[in-house]
């Protein structure tokens, strides 16, 4: 372990190998009928913090002794707290990680999820009396289900890292495993019994998980069904007759809400149903509201005007059941004490999953959506939690049963913020804010189409107006609910909030510890993986993250608003973000994270060169983009103050950062200096300085009997005669070693005078001066600073004299080339001005 005290209790058969004899700390207790006794004893006897259960061949992570103590001290309210853990073989290879919600009743009652690497605070332990040696193998499943008891949600903690790595084949007893999942529902009872629950527990299927069956007293409360319509007479006649057919629960009435249908199908089914059903207190009636589709305002209208029910089953007209147990298996649920709502296992018609549960966060950029959509019916869902009940954040109206009394006091569905997405969502909030738990069952199902409800003639409306209007009510979630949208207790920060959830995050920075912030976060949204995006944005992020100065973290991937909150950086930096899809973005931080915004722009991106073959990709508005996202930024970055001058009046503040060189990549790179042959002069560009090329190619002509030219990337057909030695573009990890590679005696470095050109940087002439290369340049403003090269005016008789006389002397361009490096040394070296870069990216 890497840091702690601890002390290693073994209970085997048999003595201690003999290398094992002196570990200090190591208490060895021989097996027997009384060990587990014996082991409570000298538990709740030590001087310990805090108890744990290891089995045989089982490992912890070097670090888990020190998680669960800074995790103690930073929640003194945890008395006890569970890991994340993985498998591993014989030979230490890690794989299947098994990242846990938080603590989760339902689930907990269902299958053993908690698993290994359970650590609770010694003197609880001893109070509850420690391990029931009753339950040989499964002593930790009956430990968390007492401590659920005593300590309810609030103190039973989870630490979402793996600290625990399981070898398959080990274990602490010798017993059959069938043996061990026959006990689990007995121990479950048991906590049943403890608790005074009426609820009967079989063995579910898998068999290691349990199937809770509660039973309650007194008859069946009355049960309202709602059924929002307009419209869709055979969607509708479905759900109500399936209903009518299936239902077992016979405690239940139906109310359909029409929407003002007026298709002459839909008008005569629900003309039909008022003749037939006339009487007041029959089981289905119809209630008008014509007018603006509102689900909430047509659910709220039904409890409020016709529904009689002691509880509330909002039911989708697109929804039928396919059990005849559906509704029993929700009430069972529903009536316990403490549960708000209840949500039901949907299907597509072609058997898929639609609904298994609702998941805050996770979808591309939505509040919420739901995990394993599309997946075939029988899937059994991540480490099987498809099989069993278990709690959500929320679940789908859809299908929702919910106690009248909980609705009306948390106000309904939302008629205003959600008059159609997400009022569901919102509700499932309201009821855990209020202390209630959102369960979902996989043991009710029904079939439900999903969206069918929303389609054309029934919401008659543009599609530009129904993606706004969807586009509000997200935002409006975010804004009411983003603490919990960003860390969904039923999820795991080490899972991916992208897609339908539940697949492992590869991404480093939304699985950081929320809690855990050594040093000022940074996130920084590079532009590309070439030069610009590795000078400005990824070699600066990695250095301040080496150096611990910043807690930063690089990416392409511009992340979703509930990974952000989660990451809470205390900046963000945008480079050349400038698609309106990536200026959104930026708006939505603005809105919705308190972090410091930065845009950080390298080129004058405005006014390209007439040659630059880049112009034809740089869309007709970009001044207008450009000055969008300045607007939204706190502080413009820039590599010259000719940039700066630029464009600095359109953001709140503008920092001139220099390019620099990042040691890591370009110290100890040595030219050769070959001595025999010409002299080599050397030029190094890419497609975009094919106008730079030009302005030299009658002196690469006129001087190539005199000296070996070098080229490094872009060279011509038209030079290729009198270049001696050409070298193909590589990829940026390999630049500076090519560049090395090249031995040059002169390197040049010709620009156009442009605008564009102008407000570049130095950077070609640091490249050149860390290997000790003399450069040759225009006698253009960013080379103009206070560099030791030898700067010409843009005409060929200037460049060629200016050769000629440099390589005449071989020694004193070598001299020159070190004056040069050494200037580049001491000035200009990236991990030297980390300071500058730290305060240019935070507030």
């Amino acid at each position: 372990q890497a840091a702690g005290e601890w002390e290693l209790h073994a209970v085997a058969e048999g003595d201690p190998p003999e290398p094992l004899a002196a570990v200090p700390g190591l208490v060895w207790h021989r097996a027997g009928a009384a060990s587990g006794d014996a082991l409570n004893r000298a538990l709740a006897a030590s001087d310990a913090q805090f108890v744990a259960l290891i089995d045989a061949s089982d490992q912890l992570a070097p670090h888990a002794l020190f998680a669960i103590a800074e995790a103690m001290f930073r929640h003194p309210e945890w008395s006890a707290l569970y890991s994340d853990e993985d498998r591993i073989d014989a030979s230490g290879t890690r794989s299947a990680p098994h990242f846990k919600p938080d603590f989760n009743l339902d689930l907990l009652r269902s299958v053993p999820y908690i698993g290994g690497l359970l650590a609770v605070r010694r003197e609880l332990f001893a109070e509850i009396g420690g391990f029931d040696r009753r339950w040989d193998g499964a002593e930790e499943y009956d430990l968390a289900l007492r401590l659920a008891e005593r300590l309810g949600p609030a103190g039973f903690g989870h630490i979402a890292d793996v600290l625990y790595h399981r070898l398959p084949a080990a274990g602490r007893t010798r017993r059959p495993v069938a043996a061990i999942c026959a006990d689990m529902p007995k121990i479950v009872e048991a906590h049943f019994d403890r608790l005074g629950i009426a609820a009967t527990v079989e063995p579910g299927n898998p068999p290691h998980t349990c199937r809770v069956h509660y039973r309650h007293d007194g008859p069946e409360p009355l049960v309202s069904i709602i059924v929002p319509t307009k419209n869709q007479s055979a969607l509708l006649k479905r759900c109500v007759e399936t209903v009518l057919k299936l239902t077992e629960y016979e405690n239940y009435e139906i109310i359909i809400v029409d929407n003002g249908s007026d298709e002459p199908d839909a008008c005569h089914y629900l003309d039909l149903i008022e003749r037939k059903f006339a009487d007041i207190g029959s089981r289905i009636r119809v209630l008008r509201q014509p007018g603006e589709f509102n689900f909430s305002a047509m659910n709220n209208r039904a409890v409020r005007e016709a529904a009689r029910g002691e509880y509330l089953c909002l039911l989708n007209n697109d929804a039928a059941p396919l059990d005849r147990d559906w509704l029993g298996e929700m009430m069972a649920l529903a009536r316990r004490p403490d549960v708000g709502a209840v949500g039901a296992k949907l299907l597509y018609p072609d058997g898929r999953i639609q609904h298994g549960g609702v998941l805050l966060g996770v979808g591309w950029g939505a509040p919420a959506d739901h995990p394993y959509n599309g997946e075939p019916g029988g899937s059994p869902g991540y480490w099987g939690r498809l099989q069993v009940v278990q709690d959500f954040s929320a679940v789908t109206a859809a299908c929702l049963v919910t106690r009248r009394s909980v609705y009306e006091a948390v106000g309904g569905l939302d008629e205003t913020a959600f008059a159609v997405s997400y009022n569901d969502i919102d509700y499932c909030l309201k009821l855990r804010a209020a202390g209630h738990l959102v369960v979902w069952t996989p043991f009710a199902r029904l079939l439900h189409e999903a969206g069918v409800s929303q389609r054309a003639g029934v919401e008659n409306k543009a599609a530009a107006e129904k993606n706004a209007r969807f586009a509000r009510e997200g935002l409006a979630m975010f804004e009411r609910w983003m603490p919990q949208i960003a860390f969904d207790p039923v999820y795991n920060r080490n899972l991916s909030s992208l897609g339908f959830g539940f697949a492992v995050e590869t991404e480093g920075a939304p699985t950081w510890d929320p809690e855990f912030r050594p040093r000022q976060r940074v996130l920084v949204y590079a532009a590309d993986r070439e030069g610009c995006g590795e000078y400005r944005i990824i070699a600066p992020s990695r250095a301040l993250f080496r150096s611990g100065l910043v807690h930063s973290y690089e990416t392409m991937r511009l992340m979703t608003a509930p990974e952000v909150a989660r990451l809470a950086p205390d900046a963000i930096v945008f480079q050349r973000q400038l698609e309106w899809g990536q200026i959104e973005v930026i708006e939505r931080v603005k809105k919705m994270s308190r972090a410091f915004r930065v845009f950080e722009l390298d080129d004058l991106i405005t006014n390209l060169p007439p040659k630059s073959p880049h112009r034809a990709n740089i869309a007709p508005d970009i001044a207008a983009r450009l000055k969008k996202a300045l607007a939204l930024c706190q502080r413009l970055v820039v590599s010259t103050e000719a940039l700066a001058r630029r464009y600095g009046r359109m953001c709140e503040e503008a920092v001139v950062l220099p390019n620099r060189l990042e040691k890591a990549r370009w110290l100890g790179l040595a030219p050769k200096r070959r001595r025999d042959g010409k002299p080599r002069v050397g030029w190094a560009g890419a497609i975009g300085h094919r106008g730079d090329l030009a302005l030299i190619a009658g002196v690469v002509e006129a001087t190539a009997k005199e000296v070996d030219w070098v080229f490094f990337g872009l060279c011509p057909e038209s030079l290729r005669p009198a270049v001696a030695e050409y070298h193909d573009w590589v990829p940026l990890h390999d630049y500076a070693r090519t560049l090395a590679s090249l031995d040059l005696d002169l390197a040049v470095a010709p620009l156009e005078l442009h605008p564009f050109n102008e407000c570049k940087s130095n950077l070609r002439l640091l490249e050149c001066g860390v290997l000790g290369y003399p450069v040759l340049c225009t006698d253009i403003l960013p080379y103009q600073g206070g560099l030791p090269v030898f700067r010409v005016a843009n005409r060929p008789r200037d460049w060629i004299g200016a050769i000629r006389e440099l390589t005449a002397d071989r020694d004193a361009c070598a001299v020159a080339g070190e004056r040069l490096r050494q200037a580049v040394l001491k000035d200009w070296m990236l991990e030297d001005h980390l300071d500058e870069w730290r305060r240019a990216w935070l507030p």
